[in-house]
């Protein structure tokens, strides 16, 4: 049996993305929240009353574990839950004031981050490259596993 582990497109994408995540949480640090947070964070401003369920499906996280975050982000004063007027069994995230700063300086770092993860490729070469993973990504989605 000849594999060559190296050359492994899901062993390349998962180091690459665990060299990312610890190379990006260092960017974050001053902050004093992580990657996840982070995303969570931008997504309720980019899209504020998102619910709970909502926001998983849209960061790809799992939601007894952005539960927990949620209810860090609300300790820390980013975060509010309010009542949904839709359904009373659920809450809508909204940002703080907090928040909307945290964006603001954040927002400049990673597109700094994501320069320096393309840093040598054309504009053209970054844009296929996002293509590209995108359908990987595509390739897999609703893909039983074995």
């Amino acid at each position: 049996m000849k594999f060559d582990m190296d050359n492994s497109l899901g062993f390349i994408l998962n180091k690459t993305a665990l060299l990312s995540k610890v190379n990006f949480n260092n960017y974050l640090k001053k902050y004093d929240i992580s990657p996840e947070q982070w995303s969570l964070i931008f997504r309720v401003v980019e899209r504020s009353g998102l619910t709970q369920k909502e926001l998983s499906d849209s960061t790809y996280k799992d939601q007894a574990n952005i539960t927990r975050s949620i209810d860090r982000l609300e300790q820390k004063g980013f975060l509010k839950r309010i009542e949904n007027p839709n359904d009373r069994r659920s809450f809508q995230l909204i940002p703080t004031q907090e928040a909307l700063t945290l964006v603001e300086q954040i927002v400049p770092l990673s597109h700094a981050f994501n320069q320096r993860l393309t840093q040598g490729f054309s504009e053209e070469e970054a844009h296929t490259l996002i293509a590209l993973l995108k359908k990987v990504h595509d390739n897999l989605e609703g893909e039983p596993s074995c």
